[in-house]
């Protein structure tokens, strides 16, 4: 494998490696269900932009508006193929 092929297999490695959560998020006046979708957006272009393509949320982060400001960023925005989501289920809900 030459210099250029063992670049770009580290590039992918380390894609592969980092995710994007949407625990703390940007907001409006402090207000944690009030996720700023604007300054959002440019993030989630920036990630995917540059080849990263796992996000990560739960119900219970922001106040169960996570999983939501997920889907107007990301899931109406790009193809399916393009990234893979991660959601979990907090115990006290169950």
């Amino acid at each position: 494998m030459g210099a250029g092929g063992l670049k770009k297999e580290v590039e992918q490695m380390a894609q592969g490696k980092l995710g994007f959560g949407f625990m703390r998020l940007p907001v409006i006046d402090g207000v944690q269900e009030n996720i700023d979708l604007e300054q959002l957006n440019q993030m989630v272009d920036e990630f995917l932009g540059n080849g990263f393509t796992y996000f990560d949320t739960s119900y219970a982060y922001h106040n169960g508006k996570s999983e939501e400001a997920l889907r107007k960023s990301v899931v109406e925005r790009y193809p399916r193929e393009q990234f893979t989501i991660a959601t979990k289920l907090p115990t006290f809900l169950i």
